[in-house]
C-alpha cells in the first residue's frame, strides 16, 4: 500500500510540473546540414514529459537517447530503455566509475545542452552538444574535453526538413 501511495504522489508531482519538461520551443523536428565528412542530422521528438534526441554526423551516431525529468528543474537524464523501461523502478543512474556512460540534458538560457561523461583509461571523456534556435535554423556545436578545456569539434547551422 505504501508503494502505491508513493507512486501516486510521484505521478502527481510529475503531472504538476509537465510544462517544465517540454522540448525548448522550436527544437522539435528533423534538422539537416552538410559537413565536409557527410551530412549531420538531428532528430528531436517530444515524448511524455521528456524528449528523444539523436544526432548523427557523417554516419556516426554522436548521441541517441531518450530523456526524462529529474528532481532538478531544467535537468533531464537518459531514460531507461528496453527491459529497464518495461520493468520501471529497478534502474539506478549510470556510474562512469563502473564503465557506464552518464548522459544528461539541461535547459540553459536559449539553448539545450546534451552531455555525456565516461571514464576511459582512467581519464574523463566528456562530449557535449549545444543546440540553440537561430531564426528559422538551429545552431549546433559539438564539443569534447581536451586536457582541461572544452574544444569545439563542429559548429554548424541546421535547417528543418520534412520527416
Amino acid at each position: 500500500m505504501r508503494r502505491l501511495v508513493a507512486t501516486l504522489l510521484l505521478l502527481a508531482q510529475l503531472a504538476g510540473s509537465s510544462a517544465a519538461w517540454a522540448v525548448p520551443t522550436g527544437l522539435a523536428g528533423r534538422w539537416l546540414a552538410p559537413t565536409t565528412g557527410g551530412p549531420a542530422e538531428l532528430l528531436v521528438e517530444r515524448g511524455g514529459l521528456g524528449f528523444y534526441f539523436r544526432l548523427t554526423v557523417a554516419g556516426r551516431t554522436v548521441f541517441d537517447a531518450r530523456f526524462a525529468p529529474t528532481a532538478r528543474p531544467g535537468v533531464l537524464e537518459a531514460a531507461a530503455t528496453g527491459l529497464f523501461s518495461i520493468l520501471g523502478s529497478g534502474r539506478t543512474a549510470a556510474n562512469p566509475l563502473e564503465g557506464e556512460e552518464l548522459v544528461w540534458a539541461r535547459e540553459a538560457v536559449d539553448e539545450l545542452v546534451v552531455s555525456r561523461l565516461a571514464i576511459a583509461q582512467g581519464r574523463p571523456v566528456i562530449e557535449r552538444v549545444r543546440v540553440a534556435p537561430l531564426a528559422e535554423r538551429l545552431q549546433l556545436r559539438v564539443e569534447r574535453l581536451e586536457g582541461e578545456r572544452m574544444v569545439s569539434e563542429l559548429e554548424i547551422e541546421l535547417v528543418r526538413t520534412a520527416r
